[in-house]
């Protein structure tokens, strides 16, 4: 019996700006953390198709959180709009750093 289990999360940014939804666009549950890393491309893949910049990554959690649930809940695609609103310019912004979680060479080439 597994102990533990994986939850991928997914976010979407801006293509022009430092930011980022605060709500995810999707979270995902899967029995295992091999299942989710072998699920990420594709779920990558899928979210690339409601905005330009995608972060995702697996997240281990105790098997106990998940168990007898599936878990899939994604962003209300009103939320996504926000993605295509023009950038201000009018004045300097904060800066802020956008560090992609995971190197994307440890999933293999994502098509």
């Amino acid at each position: 019996m597994n102990s533990m289990a994986a939850l991928l999360v997914i976010v979407a940014c801006h293509p022009q700006d430092t930011t980022c939804l605060q709500d995810p666009v999707a979270v995902i549950s899967y029995d295992t953390d091999d299942a989710c890393y072998n699920a990420l491309p594709e779920e990558l893949r899928r979210a690339r198709a409601m905005a330009d910049i995608i972060y995702g990554d697996c997240f281990p959690v105790s098997a106990d959180l998940v168990a007898g649930r599936d878990i899939r809940q994604t962003i209300d695609p009103g939320k996504l709009a926000v993605l295509d609103a023009p950038v201000s310019v009018a004045g300097p912004a904060e800066a802020q750093a956008l560090i992609a979680p995971i190197p994307a060479e440890r999933y293999g080439a994502i098509r």
